[in-house]
C-alpha cells in the first residue's frame, strides 16, 4: 500500500534575507506550476497557505479562472491540475481537511535548502511511504525559508536538494517539482 500524499507551500513562517519572520506574497506561477507538478505525480490535495486575505483573494481568482468553464475550454489540463488547490488561512485548516478526509492526521514532512543534522534522504522516506497508508503532507516554504522553530516541530525533515556547487536557491516551484519527482517517481 501506498500512502496518500498531500501537499503545501506556506507563505508564513518564512524568513526573510535579513531574518525577520514575513508573511510573503502568492505568485500566480507557483499556483500553476506547482498544482501541474502534484497532479503528475498523484497528489491528492495541493494547499496554499496564506494569512493575508489580500493574497488569498488574489488567488482564489486565478483559481477560479481556470476552473471556470472559460478556463476549461482553453486549457483542461490546467484546469485538472488546479482542482486540487485549496486556499487556506492557516495550516491547521488544510490538517484538519485532510484528517476529516483520511480518518487520521498527516505525517508532517517539511522540505529546507539549509543543511540539517537531522534530516531523513528521500530514499529511506519513500521506502517508509510505500509501507504505510497513513497520509502525509509534504511542506514547501517560500521567502528565504520555513523558520527553525516550525521544521522542528514536524515529522520529517528532507535533506536539502543539493547542486554540484555551493549555490543552492532554486524557486519553489523547481523544488517541489524535483522533491515530488524523488518521492513519487515510478522509476
Amino acid at each position: 500500500m501506498t500512502a496518500p500524499i498531500y501537499t503545501a507551500l506556506l507563505h508564513y513562517p518564512v524568513y526573510k534575507k535579513t531574518g525577520e519572520v514575513i508573511t510573503t506574497s502568492i505568485t500566480p506561477l507557483d499556483l500553476h506550476d506547482i498544482a501541474r507538478s502534484c497532479h503528475t505525480f498523484g497528489v491528492k490535495g495541493y494547499y496554499v497557505v496564506n494569512p493575508m486575505h489580500t493574497m488569498q483573494h488574489l488567488a482564489k481568482k486565478v483559481v477560479g479562472f481556470w476552473r471556470s468553464d472559460y478556463g476549461a475550454q482553453y486549457n483542461q489540463t490546467r484546469t485538472d491540475a488546479l482542482s486540487i488547490c485549496h486556499i487556506v488561512d492557516h495550516l491547521e485548516d488544510g490538517i484538519a481537511m485532510i484528517e476529516k478526509e483520511c480518518g487520521c492526521k498527516p505525517i508532517l514532512v517539511v522540505t529546507t535548502a539549509r543543511k540539517r543534522d537531522d534530516s531523513v534522504s528521500y530514499s529511506s522516506l519513500r521506502e517508509r511511504m510505500k509501507n504505510d497508508d497513513r497520509p502525509y503532507l509534504v511542506m514547501f516554504g517560500t521567502g528565504w525559508g520555513l523558520i527553525d522553530s516550525f521544521l522542528e516541530k514536524c515529522d520529517v525533515i528532507l535533506e536539502p536538494i543539493n547542486g554540484p556547487g555551493d549555490y543552492n536557491h532554486l524557486s519553489v516551484r523547481s523544488a517541489a517539482a524535483i522533491i515530488l519527482d524523488r518521492l513519487l517517481s515510478e522509476r
